[in-house]
């Protein structure tokens, strides 16, 4: 298994009078700094197809209380997950100040269930819609098989599409009720959005006024090096809707300017 420790930042907004932000930075909290972890204290491996098999862990670290949530479920107070086939999962914990951290855990069949599952992964490339993909391929045990995501129904389409980036767990049933589970993260795709010709528009368009960010208040963003040294206060700020100050950007507009951003906020 290993641990890993996911950082969350929690930021604050200060708003100005007039409805353009101000340039001063809120305290924070900077999880990259935690020492939030989180241990396996027990694995109970299944001994057969029910899923009989249980998690056990525990927060270190951090500032308590902590919440607990396995793959892609909702955090709550218990340490224990219990009722687990065979298979890989994502325990996570979640301390009193939103920081995470998480460990990778894989279970193994102790009586007789050959069923083993792999994924290949589509990133998702799209900005206004989302087109991640996970193929499950499963092999062992007793065909046919069904497939599921997440905690849908059991099926016969081993592709799942349509997917935003993040983490997943895909399950396999075959024919004798033996389930796998394996956790899988479709990640976010470069979409080639350009900041000479998608974001500058949107932003001269919207917030360069002698009012606002052209030069009545700061950063100005009358340039293309503004507009990248600014990148990620465009893209808070936009999002919140406290930019512009005058009407209000499309959510096409505001889906470019987080691919760009989230891409990296390229020169190109």
């Amino acid at each position: 298994m290993s641990i890993r420790i996911a950082s969350v930042v929690l930021l604050s907004l200060v708003v100005v009078a007039g409805g353009c932000s101000g340039s001063d930075e809120p305290t924070r909290v900077d999880c990259t700094g935690s020492d939030l972890a989180i241990l396996s204290q027990s694995e109970v491996q299944p001994t057969d197809c029910t899923g009989n098999g249980s998690i056990t862990v525990a927060g270190t670290g951090g500032k308590e209380p902590y919440k607990y949530a396995i793959n892609t479920g909702a955090f709550g107070n218990s340490a224990e997950f219990s009722n687990l086939g065979a298979g890989d999962y994502t325990v996570r914990v979640k301390d009193k100040n939103g920081c995470e951290a998480f460990i990778d855990v894989s279970l193994q069949l102790t009586g007789e269930n050959p069923l083993i599952a792999d994924a290949t992964l589509t990133a998702d490339t799209e900005c206004f819609t989302d087109n991640g993909a996970i193929t499950v391929i499963a092999s062992g045990g007793q065909e046919p098989y069904q497939y599921k995501l997440g905690t849908g129904v059991f099926g016969t389409t081993a592709t799942f599409g349509g997917l935003a980036p993040g983490n997943y767990s895909v399950s396999v049933k075959d024919a004798l009720s033996c389930v796998f589970v394996k956790s899988v993260t479709v990640v976010k795709g470069n979409s080639n959005t350009s900041l000479l010709n998608d974001i500058q528009p949107i932003i001269e368009a919207n917030c360069v006024s002698s009012q606002c960010h052209g030069g009545g208040e700061n950063p100005n963003l009358s340039s293309l090096a503004n507009i990248k040294s600014n990148a990620a206060a465009i893209k808070r700020e936009t999002q919140n809707g406290n930019m512009p100050r005058n009407g209000s950007l499309t959510s096409e507009e505001k889906a470019l300017i987080v691919c760009w951003v989230d891409e990296g906020a390229k020169n190109n």
